[in-house]
């Protein structure tokens, strides 16, 4: 009398187990990311400031380290850094900002004509388009979705915009988070040694395996970050000078507020020199009036963006990050989608780098691992 279960149904029944356990894991662990995103979305106001003081900690803290190593006391170091910062930043306002803020104030005062005449360019794009495919019904309601939606872009254009800076405490509580920038900075510069060296003693770990595991994780990951945020905050600089000085000699309108639209969105890869184009784009064509210059535009921003990509980044980012370009594309529509606003966009990258140590450390690595078949103990010297 045969046995029950039997061999093939015993296996049966425990893939089915280990599916459903994968399944039931795969959903703890989405909703789990659901929820931190909630979590980070609603506290926006308050991590914001925090996350923009660590970024700028990371690219100032090799300054203080090189002054440290002279001798000098870590918050003496600190002060000599911040002196000079707020040198050049007045260096910059004297010979900057005020050009910035006429082309800020005319920019917004003829911002509903640019608008008014970039939906009227679209949308005679768009019955162009009809009239050539008259006869196509699919073509013809995809055109009738697209017109309607032309007066929405606007309004969800600002909603974005309003929405980085808003949250639990609103625009008002952004505003005061503000104030926490230049304080958080001090004491990152000033303690991240400290930091560095006994951050893990602050773990609610015992020594163990699995704590000395997890500072190794980490450290990893934050090299990841260190590497992102070093790397692309001088990147966009670089980024922005390029493209506003040429759109100056080009003779471009608001060119030098472009300029530093780019070096503050291009932290933002890819998305954020995309939305520097557009607007660039829509005032060259109203500004000259024809097909040319919008062409010249584009190839300003084409030209630059390969002069990032072959020069600039490898030599400033390099291979550190190791990210495909389609992976960042894609982690920074899905983090801001999930995140919201400006700051799902700015930790994509640092996000999908965490992802990408966890998943090689306790998925790829372990998978091969696995694989490897062990020499029978007779095969042995």
């Amino acid at each position: 009398m045969d046995k029950y279960p039997t061999q093939w149904q015993r296996k049966t029944i425990w893939a089915a187990v280990t599916t459903l356990a994968v399944v039931v894991i795969g959903a703890i662990s989405v909703e789990l990311v659901i929820l931190g995103a909630r979590a980070l979305n609603f506290l926006q106001p308050l991590l914001l400031p925090i996350s923009i003081s660590g970024i700028i900690a990371y690219l100032l803290n090799p300054l203080v380290e090189k002054l440290s190593a002279r001798g000098v006391a870590r918050t003496n170091a600190v002060a000599y850094v911040f002196a000079g910062v707020i040198l050049a930043l007045l260096l910059i306002i004297f010979s900057v900002v005020p050009a910035i803020y006429d082309q800020s104030l005319l920019l917004a005062k003829k911002a509903p004509e640019y608008i008014g005449a970039s939906q009227n360019w679209i949308a005679s794009s768009i019955r162009k388009y009809q009239e050539h495919f008259a006869d196509n019904p699919y073509v013809q309601e995809g055109a009738a979705w697209l017109q309607r939606q032309i007066p929405l872009l606007p309004p969800k254009l600002w909603a974005f915009i309003t929405g980085s800076i808003e949250g639990a405490m609103g625009a008002f509580g952004f505003l005061l988070g503000l104030l926490l920038v230049p304080i958080s900075l001090f004491y990152f510069l000033r303690d991240g040694a400290t930091i560095a060296e006994s951050w893990s003693d602050y773990l609610p770990l015992r020594t163990s395996a699995f704590k000395t595991e997890l500072v190794s994780c980490l450290m990893e990951i934050n090299k990841y970050l260190i590497a992102f945020f070093r790397g692309q905050l001088l990147v966009s600089l670089v980024d922005g000078i390029m493209i506003g000085v040429a759109l100056l000699v080009m003779g471009l309108n608001f060119g030098l507020l472009i300029g530093l639209m780019v070096a503050i969105l291009a932290l933002v890869p890819y998305v954020g020199v995309i939305l520097c184009w557009l607007p660039s784009v829509i005032i060259a064509a109203i500004q000259y009036q024809d097909w040319h210059h919008p062409l010249y535009v584009t190839l300003i921003f084409i030209v630059a963006q390969q002069i990032e990509g072959w020069f600039v980044a490898p030599k400033i980012v390099g291979s550190s990050v190791g990210l495909h370009p389609l992976t960042v594309m894609v982690s920074v529509l899905g983090w801001s989608l999930l995140i919201g606003g400006l700051l799902g966009a700015m930790l994509a990258v640092p996000l999908t780098a965490t992802l990408k140590v966890l998943l090689k450390r306790y998925v790829w690595e372990s998978a091969a691992k696995s694989n490897v078949i062990e020499p029978e103990a007779s095969l042995i010297p």
